[in-house]
């Protein structure tokens, strides 16, 4: 019981400090230089990812009328289910996931391998699909379900999507005004239409 207490104080004074070193910081010089700019978590994001609902054409699937989906169409990420439906309420199988990751790494400017062999047993008969499962393997936003094995035909659990997302997220160049990995501020300038 006394451990915890301690650890429990501990960490308040840690925070006390950070706290009170915090406005001396932000009122250094080194931080008052005009080409920076400190992003928040909750602050608003500058740029959409996607492009004016008015500048492009609707996915034409008959069953969503979704925005959002138009955009990942637009980029290429979804081709739908069929030619003309999405299936929104669908589920979709870690062999459709690692489709949509490579193709939003793409279009992300992150440099995809070569989807070399990558040692799994299991893989659909789909060349793409192979491509794309070794692909990830290879940026290592996955790491099979074992060493051998990836599962395509099993769905992706929320907690598997939010892993492959952060990873995949951790590849991507900061945005904007945006913090790099290290926490160093990044300025981003030019035209945002380019």
């Amino acid at each position: 019981m006394l451990s915890h207490l301690k650890k429990r104080l501990g960490v308040l004074t840690a925070i006390a400090v950070v706290a009170a070193l915090v406005p001396a910081l932000l009122a250094s010089p080194a931080s008052a230089a005009a080409s920076t700019t400190t992003v928040y978590m909750d602050d608003v994001a500058e740029l959409s990812a996607c492009p004016t609902q008015s500048s492009i054409a609707a996915a034409g699937f008959t069953d969503t009328t979704s925005t959002d989906v138009d955009c990942i169409k637009y980029y290429g990420i979804t081709t739908g289910v069929t030619a003309t439906t999405y299936e929104p309420a669908g589920t979709v199988t870690r062999e459709t996931m690692a489709l949509f990751l490579t193709r939003l790494a793409d279009v992300s400017g992150i440099t995809l391998g070569s989807g070399a062999d990558q040692g799994f047993t299991d893989l659909p008969t789909s060349a793409a699909s192979v491509t794309a499962i070794n692909q990830i393997k290879q940026l290592g936003v996955t790491v099979g379900k074992t060493a051998t094995t990836y599962a395509p035909d099993d769905n992706v659990t929320r907690e598997e999507m939010a892993m492959f997302i952060e990873r995949l997220l951790g590849l991507t160049a900061p945005g904007p005004n945006g913090n790099s990995s290290d926490g160093t501020t990044t300025n981003i300038s030019g035209s945002a239409t380019t």
